[in-house]
């Protein structure tokens, strides 16, 4: 497999003694148009074609190399390219470990957010993936030029970065001996089926309860996602992976990279290669980081449990309880659908206006078809987090509601839903 053929090139093989040069042979065929003669250079590499595009990365270079080098890829947030989050995550730090730090740009190839293309529709989780090919032909070709430790490959990410790099890690665990997810979005980046993870370290961190991002993408709008559960989800499925966790949440610090954790952080990933000790105790923490680091996985705490009131019509109780279980208590959909529960008759977490919302639109013969429909549909789990939590009332109205343009109810909640740039994709049952 490519993604496997970097650790064949002689350039990884180099003994801190001795390091060979590096093969022509081996960089011709792991790199592509002038990187096959030229190795990348300190600063920005572009023109990189992989999978039909032109692509380019950041490139920092240790000034103390150790040979071989650990190298960290790291992918950038919404609205910035490598350099720029280079910068604002001060991976200079890392440099400064002598890590091979290679920061790519993002080329907008998100399904739903178009930024890196992290999360994937169900049914497309093993669909071709040019950000996954980038990876493994920017590692091959880093690889052949530069003399990369195999046992010390690691990636990170903020954000949309962050995404990413939990698509990437559970596609490639074969390669990666560890990973910063940093306030990234878990739910839907897994495969299908989900395959093992190879033993590794994952640092997840996120800024704290206030991790909250509002912001726009290639036309996509969100306000106020909030990242705290989606941490936690994380962190809960590396551990059950198998995997060496640490938990690091910020003082309160908002949406960010925790970069006074930097160099710690470089030393905790160092320590721990592939097939090296497992991660027992962590490392004193730097004063001044503002945030605090666990070993183990976090569990986020829900909020206050609601209960929807009985309901005359047959199925709306039900439905406006999908609606409070997957939305409302929801730390990562509500802030994002906070004006759509709105006009489905939530007043904040009071559930008795859906009740009465759902009754005055479910009126004709229709509506009752389709609210036994939903009734029948598998309940939210009240104690599930992030996106994945909203899925079995987005499955039940994608459903039930397909085809039934005779429907009151469905015409409101999808034409509701529909309206916000976020939820659409989801809702796509809707679209009739």
């Amino acid at each position: 497999m490519r993604f496997l053929a970097f650790l064949l090139l002689p350039g990884c093989l180099a003994s801190a003694a001795d390091p060979p040069p590096v093969a022509p042979a081996a960089a011709a065929q792991a790199c592509p148009g002038p990187y096959a003669s030229a190795a990348p250079r300190a600063g920005w590499n572009k023109g990189f074609e992989v999978a039909g595009q032109s692509r380019a990365f950041y490139l920092i270079l240790p000034e103390h190399p150790t040979q071989p080098s650990p190298l960290f890829m790291a992918f950038n947030g919404t609205g910035e390219d490598g350099e720029q989050f280079a910068s604002r995550a001060r991976l200079q730090e890392f440099a400064d470990k002598g890590f091979l730090v290679v920061a790519p740009s993002s080329a907008g190839n998100g399904q739903f957010w178009p930024v890196w293309d992290g999360l994937r529709a169900r049914g497309h989780e093993g669909d071709p993936n040019a950000d996954v090919e980038l990876f493994d032909r920017l590692l091959g070709c880093v690889a052949a030029h530069f003399p990369v430790d195999p046992e010390r490959v690691y990636v990170g990410g903020h954000s949309a970065g962050g995404i990413f790099t939990n698509h990437l890690l559970q596609r490639r665990s074969g390669v990666i001996a560890g990973a910063i997810v940093a306030s990234g979005v878990y739910s839907q980046t897994s495969p299908d089926p989900v395959v093992p993870l190879d033993p590794a370290t994952v640092i997840v961190t996120w800024g704290g309860d206030n991790d909250h991002w509002s912001g726009r993408a290639g036309g996509t709008t969100v306000r106020g996602f909030s990242f705290v559960a989606e941490a936690s989800a994380a962190s809960q499925a590396y551990a059950r992976a198998g995997a060496d966790v640490v938990s690091c949440e910020g003082d309160d610090l908002g949406h960010a990279w925790l970069d006074g954790l930097d160099p710690w952080m470089a030393d905790v990933l160092l320590a721990h290669p592939r097939g090296g000790p497992r991660l027992v105790a962590l490392p004193p923490q730097p004063a001044g980081a503002h945030a605090a680091c666990v070993l183990g996985p976090v569990v986020d705490t829900p909020p206050d449990a609601i209960v929807c009131p009985a309901s005359a019509t047959p199925g709306c109780q039900y439905m406006c309880q999908q609606l409070a279980d997957g939305a409302v208590r929801n730390k990562t959909v509500q802030p994002v659908l906070r004006g759509e529960l709105a006009k489905l008759g939530f007043e904040g977490e009071a559930c008795g206006g859906c009740v009465a919302h759902c009754e005055a639109q479910a009126v004709a013969p229709a509506d009752a078809a389709v609210l036994a429909c939903l009734g029948s549909q598998p309940p939210v789990d009240p104690e599930q987090r992030g996106i994945a939590a909203a899925l079995p009332l987005i499955d039940g109205v994608d459903s039930c509601c397909a085809g039934h343009d005779d429907s009151g109810w469905c015409r409101d909640i999808c034409g509701t839903m529909r309206k916000n740039i976020a939820a659409r994709p989801y809702f796509k049952g809707c679209a009739d």
